[in-house]
């Protein structure tokens, strides 16, 4: 099996982002780009005291990045998150899904709220807290 046969594989396991379960695409994806050394790219912008060889890194690294990230998302998503500004910078983009859904704004909280109505105790403890923990990540 080749490389990107593998890659493709693997990528194919992270679930895209449709606007739902944002807690559980976060933890998944961020497991993926810790595994290929992009997470620093999405958490912190570039350093502005590195060498060009490190910047050329940094870039690379970012791309490679928001390429990951878009790859795993709507069309709806891609619309509502991406811009001018983060279309080229991986921490902005990373910011940015993480204001639009992880955020306490009120739309965001009302999707919580009406989560929380459709989780009822059904006489199973454990069914009732597996579905209890789908609706917190």
């Amino acid at each position: 099996m080749n490389e990107k046969t593998v890659d493709r594989k693997e990528i194919s396991t992270i679930p895209i982002l449709d606007g739902t379960k944002y807690g559980h695409w976060k933890m998944r994806i961020k497991i993926h780009l810790r595994y290929r050394d992009l997470l620093d790219v999405c958490n912190r912008p570039c350093p502005s005291d590195t060498s060009t060889g490190a910047a050329n890194k940094w870039t690379k690294a970012r791309f490679e990045a928001i390429n990951l990230i878009t790859t795993r998302i709507t069309e709806r998503v891609f619309r509502e998150v991406i811009n001018s500004k983060n279309i080229e910078n991986s921490h902005l983009l990373w910011s940015k899904i993480s204001e639009q859904y992880a955020s306490k704004r009120a739309v965001n909280r009302g999707r919580v709220w009406m989560d929380r109505q459709l989780c009822f105790f059904d006489g199973n403890l454990q069914n009732y807290i597996d579905h209890c923990r789908k609706l917190m990540m």
